[in-house]
C-alpha cells in the first residue's frame, strides 16, 4: 500500500503543471476561434453590400490610352454581334452571353474610356456612373461615338461657349419655329476635352446637384436613389432640355452591369 501511495503522490505532484499546459492550450483555442469568427463576420458584412457606392466606383488600373484621332469605337463599329462577342472574349471580357450589339459596344467603350471617366470624377466630384450616363447620351449613337464626338471631341453635348473652335450639328435648336443646326464647342486634344467638360459640370448652378455623393446628404439613400437625385437635379438646373432624366439615371445603373463584364486585371 505504501508503494502505491507514494506513486500516487508522485503523480499528483506533477499534475498542476499539466493542468497549466492544458489551460494555456484551451485559452489559445478560444482566442483563435474568436479571431476566426471576427474575420468571418467582417468578410460577411462586406459581402452584404447590395449596390456599389456611386462615389467610389474607382476603375481598375487599366490606364487605357485613347487615340483621339482614332477613337475606340472605330475598332469595332463594323463588327456584328457574334464577331464582337468573340473579339471581347479574346480580350478577357466576361458575362457576355445574351448581350445585344449595342450592349457589347457599350461594354467596350466603358472599358476603353474608364480612365477618362475617373479623371472626370476627380475633377467634378460626380459619380463615375453619372459621368458614364451623360457620355452615352451625349457622345454616342447605337453604342459608338457620335459624329460630334468624333469630329469635335465633345463628350457632353456642350454648346458653343463663345471662345475657341465650334462645329455645327443638328440637335434641339430652333429659329422661327424651324429646326436649325446648333453650334457646339470643339476641342482639339484629350486635355482640352477633359477641362472643357469639367468647366461646364463645375458651373455654380450645378453645385447643389453634387451634394448627394456626400454621406451628410445621402444618409439612408440607396445607390439608385443617389443617381436619381443627381440626374434629376442636373435636369432641373438646365444641363439639358429633355425631361427624360430617368433615362440618364437608368444608364447610370447600367454602368454597374457594364463594369462587371470588364476583364479581371492581373497585378
Amino acid at each position: 500500500m505504501k508503494k502505491n501511495t507514494i506513486e500516487w503522490e508522485t503523480i499528483t505532484f506533477i499534475t498542476p503543471t499539466k493542468t497549466k499546459i492544458k489551460s494555456y492550450l484551451l485559452l489559445f483555442m478560444i482566442a483563435s476561434s474568436v479571431f476566426i469568427s471576427l474575420v468571418g463576420q467582417s468578410s460577411h458584412s462586406k459581402n452584404k453590400v447590395s449596390a456599389p457606392n456611386p462615389a467610389k466606383e474607382y476603375p481598375q488600373d487599366n490606364l487605357q490610352t485613347i487615340d483621339m484621332k482614332n477613337l475606340p469605337g472605330n475598332q469595332i463599329k463594323n463588327m456584328g454581334t457574334e464577331e464582337l462577342r468573340e473579339f471581347l472574349e479574346e480580350q478577357g471580357f466576361r458575362r457576355l452571353k445574351n448581350k445585344s450589339l449595342v450592349e457589347l459596344r457599350r461594354i467596350w467603350l466603358g472599358f476603353m474610356y474608364e480612365d477618362f471617366f475617373y479623371t472626370m470624377h476627380k475633377k467634378t466630384n460626380l459619380p463615375i456612373s453619372v459621368i458614364y450616363a451623360f457620355f452615352i447620351i451625349e457622345a454616342t449613337n447605337a453604342g459608338i461615338e457620335s459624329k460630334l464626338m468624333e469630329k469635335a471631341l465633345n463628350p457632353g453635348g456642350i454648346k458653343y461657349r463663345g471662345t475657341g473652335k465650334k462645329i455645327n450639328a443638328m440637335d434641339d435648336c430652333y429659329k422661327n419655329g424651324k429646326k436649325v443646326p446648333c453650334a457646339f464647342q470643339a476641342f482639339s486634344s484629350y486635355n482640352a476635352m477633359v477641362q472643357g467638360w469639367a468647366d461646364v459640370l463645375n458651373l455654380p448652378r450645378y453645385k447643389n446637384c453634387k451634394r448627394f455623393v456626400f454621406s451628410k446628404y445621402n444618409r439612408g439613400m440607396s445607390a439608385k436613389e443617389i443617381v436619381d437625385a443627381t440626374c434629376k437635379c442636373f435636369y432641373k438646373s438646365g444641363y439639358h432640355t429633355s425631361n427624360l432624366w430617368k433615362v440618364r439615371s437608368n444608364l447610370s445603373t447600367e454602368y454597374w452591369t457594364v463594369k462587371a463584364s470588364f476583364p479581371e486585371m492581373e497585378y
